[in-house]
């Protein structure tokens, strides 16, 4: 039976969860796919290249659950994006689903308007218990949807403490996978290190509070001379739209610490493997739960070994001391000692890389990705 598959997706960018909705459609070869975003972006000219049989459609409308809501504007604004998306869509999308598939928690009030269709819910994100709102967040999508796909067992755990025993069945741990075979386009991307340096990147979102900028910042700074001298530090990636502050705090801090001339901010850029092919080691130095950042895949697939805090999903991805190495939360001495370990031993880089390689091919590679969801996602 051919289906009529809806997917919901705020970001129209290419971070970890918009890459893997490209994956999450094409294991659907056979339904009819339609695409609702609410901004366009470059996970639009990638959806086209890989999956050219998924329709798209771009609803600004799409109610989306974020902290800006939160005021009095917020809140109005909020309100009435859920009052005419309903309008917009019958318009834009007369068809009637019979699967929605909502790949971010951020836009579960869309499991009120479906009655009738199956529900799934993909889970990117550790929305903590404590705090109010995401509790009410985590059980209307529990309990509204027939089956929530978890990117690891952290976020299961977290999601199974709100969960009742009867429903813990539709929590399915499904650890992602990415691929590097299709090319958007011809590679524009113009990055240059120093060869004679030790190269390390922290690719994500500038965003200190979660991706962890300035806690790296505070590991450089312990380094000792000796062992500054030899290494430089990449930032690449750009802020959320509208919290362009957040890289202010990080040049800020950059030159409080006179780091000017070791730590280089670079802009988000779409053909990230042209950085893979000139950094040494990555750093994930996540102060957040973070539930299993993509750019550790990338990393491991160009045999980059990382450094990665002990937070989330990441030591479900990270074997330590062999495809890379663990450092605890918030701790920039400890994470400073790690850095030190490959100016060290260059020669770990290339070991861990390959085992690394190895690991990838056989958990996180899109094939074993396909094979994973096959078996946990059902109609």
């Amino acid at each position: 039976m051919k289906n009529t598959i809806f997917f919901f997706h705020l970001s129209s960018e290419l971070y970890g969860a918009d890459k893997i909705l490209v994956y999450i459609m094409k294991n659907f070869p056979n339904d009819e796919k339609i695409l609702i975003l609410r901004t366009d972006g470059p996970l639009i000219e990638l959806v086209k290249t890989e999956c050219p049989d998924v329709k798209i459609h771009i609803i600004p409308t799409l109610p989306g659950i974020a902290k800006k809501n939160f005021t009095p504007r917020g809140i109005f604004q909020f309100i009435s994006a859920l009052v005419s998306f309903k309008k917009d869509v019958s318009q834009l999308v007369p068809l009637q689903p019979n699967i929605i598939y909502l790949n971010t928690l951020a836009v579960v009030p869309i499991l009120f308007y479906y009655k009738n269709a199956q529900k799934i819910v993909h889970v990117h994100e550790i929305l903590k218990n404590n705090n109010l709102l995401h509790r009410i967040i985590n059980k209307i999508a529990v309990k509204k949807s027939d089956a929530v796909i978890c990117v690891s067992n952290a976020v299961r755990k977290n999601l199974a403490e709100i969960t009742p025993p009867q429903l813990t069945t539709k929590l399915r741990v499904v650890h992602n996978g990415i691929s590097f075979k299709t090319q958007v386009a011809e590679s524009t991307t113009v990055f240059e290190t120093d060869p004679q340096m030790l190269n390390f990147a922290l690719i994500g979102r500038i965003k200190p509070t979660h991706k962890g900028q300035c806690l790296l910042l505070d590991a450089i700074a312990k380094l000792p001379p000796k062992y500054l001298a030899q290494c430089h530090f990449y930032f690449v990636g750009s802020p959320v739209p509208g919290q362009e502050y957040m890289q202010d705090e990080v040049v800020a801090k950059i030159k409080d610490l006179n780091l000017d001339e070791k730590v280089t901010i670079i802009p988000f850029v779409k053909e990230i493997e042209q950085v893979y092919k000139k950094i040494d080691v990555v750093i994930v130095p996540s102060t957040f739960d973070d539930p299993f950042p993509t750019t550790v895949l990338e990393a491991m697939f160009w045999q980059k070994p990382v450094i990665g805090t002990m937070v989330g999903g990441i030591p479900e991805m990270i074997h330590d001391k062999e495809t890379g190495l663990l450092a605890n939360r918030d701790d920039a001495d400890d994470l400073a000692a790690k850095i030190m370990f490959f100016i060290n031993s260059r020669s770990s880089i290339q070991e861990m890389g390959k085992k690394g390689k190895a690991y990838f091919e056989k958990n996180f590679s899109e094939e074993s990705f396909v094979l994973r969801y096959n078996k946990n996602v059902k109609f």
